[in-house]
C-alpha cells in the first residue's frame, strides 16, 4: 500500500516507499481491499501475535480473578513482576538482536547512527538505560495498577462484562480501533504546553529510537497512555480484554520504535518491522500523531506519507506558522 508521491532518500538512513491510508479511506473507498489489507497486512503477523501473547499471559501467568476481589499491594506487585519478565524477554530480545548483536547491521535502519551513550539529556547519561528504567519501573508499574483496578471491578461485578466468547473476540478486534482514537486524542493533548514540557518531551528525546524507546515515557504520560482499559468502565468488556489492552500497549511499541523498517529472517527474506508512519513523528514532531489504521491525521491536516511532496507541505505549514 504505497502513495503516489516521490520517495525521500537520505544519505544516512533508510526511507521506505511513501505510504497511503488504508483502502477503506481512499477515494473511492475499497471495502473488499480493506478486508484483505486488515487480514494480510494489519493483523498478520504483529497484531495477531499481540492477541496470542495476551491469551498466554492472561490464562497462564495471571492470578485468578477471585484474588483481586480485595485488592492489595502484593496483587499489583505480582502483575508488575509479570510485566517486567514479559518486557525483558520480548523488548530486551529485540534490543539484543538488533542493537547489541546488530544481526542485520544498518540494513532497513531509519537512522544510520546507533543509540546514544554519554548523553547528559538521558538518565544515567545513556539512552538505553534511560529507556529501560522508564519502561519497567513507571510503565510496567502503572500498567499493573490499572489492570489490578479493572480486575477488582470485574471480580466484584461492578462494571458490565461480556460472557460470550464470540462477543469477547469481536471486542478484542474493536480494541485496535478504539485505541486508534484514544492514542490520537491523548497524544495531541500531550503536544500542548505545559504537558509537552512537563511530560511528553521526555519521550521525544528519542529521535533515534530503539525497542526500549516505545514506552519510555514520563509517569504522567503513562497515566494517560495506559488509560485505555477504562473505556470498559462503560463499554462491556472482560478481564481478558483488560489484559489485552495493557499487553498491547506495553509490547506493540517495541517493534514500531525498533528503528528498523524490516526485520531480516533469512537470506533475502524479511518481515515488516518498524512503523515508518510513527517514525516520521519522532523525526519531525508535528506530524502523524495517530495511527495509520484510522487516518485522523489525514482528516485533521497533520498527515505525512513519507514523500518529498508531503515533506515540502510540512515545511510550508511551518513557515506559515512562524
Amino acid at each position: 500500500m504505497t502513495a503516489t508521491g516521490s520517495r525521500m532518500q537520505r544519505t544516512k538512513g533508510y526511507d521506505p516507499e511513501p505510504m497511503d491510508v488504508p483502502p477503506l479511506f481512499q477515494s473511492p473507498p475499497r471495502p473488499l481491499s480493506m478486508v484483505r489489507w486488515l487480514l494480510t497486512k494489519y493483523m498478520w503477523p504483529q497484531s495477531a501475535a499481540w492477541i496470542a501473547l495476551a491469551v498466554l499471559v492472561h490464562h497462564v501467568f495471571t492470578p485468578s480473578l477471585e484474588r483481586f476481589a480485595s485488592l492489595g499491594f502484593d496483587d499489583v506487585g505480582l502483575l508488575w513482576l509479570r510485566n517486567t519478565v514479559m518486557m525483558v524477554l520480548i523488548i530486551g530480545g529485540q534490543h539484543w538482536w538488533l542493537h547489541i548483536r546488530r544481526s542485520q547491521g544498518t540494513e532497513f535502519k531509519y537512522e544510520s547512527r546507533w543509540l546514544a551513550r554519554n548523553r547528559t539529556s538521558f538518565l544515567f547519561d545513556n539512552q538505553t538505560r534511560d529507556n529501560v528504567f522508564y519502561t519497567l519501573v513507571s510503565g510496567g508499574g502503572i500498567a499493573a495498577l490499572y489492570e489490578a483496578i479493572m480486575f477488582r471491578l470485574y471480580a466484584n461485578e461492578s462494571i458490565p462484562q461480556l460472557s460470550s466468547l464470540w462477543a469477547i473476540g469481536a471486542m478484542t478486534f474493536a480494541v485496535f480501533w478504539i485505541e486508534a482514537v484514544h492514542f490520537y486524542l491523548n497524544h495531541r493533548l500531550l503536544h500542548v504546553d505545559p504537558l509537552y514540557r512537563w511530560a511528553h518531551a521526555l519521550h521525544h528525546r528519542n529521535v533515534n529510537t530503539g525497542p526500549w524507546s516505545g514506552i519510555a515515557m514520563h509517569p504522567l504520560e503513562h497515566v494517560l497512555y495506559f488509560s485505555l482499559p477504562f473505556v470498559f468502565l462503560l463499554v462491556p468488556g472482560s478481564p481478558f480484554i483488560a489484559t489485552f489492552c495493557l499487553v498491547y500497549l506495553m509490547i506493540s511499541p517495541s517493534p514500531s520504535h525498533s528503528g528498523f523498517d524490516r526485520f531480516k529472517v533469512g537470506e533475502g527474506a524479511s518481515l515488516h518491522g518498524g512503523d515508518y508512519f510513527h517514525n516520521l513523528h519522532h523525526r519531525y514532531f508535528e506530524v502523524n500523531y495517530g495511527m495509520l489504521l484510522l487516518p485522523l491525521d489525514k482528516w485533521f491536516g497533520s498527515f505525512h506519507d513519507g514523500s518529498i511532496e508531503a515533506h515540502e507541505q510540512m515545511k510550508a505549514r511551518r513557515r506559515a506558522a512562524d
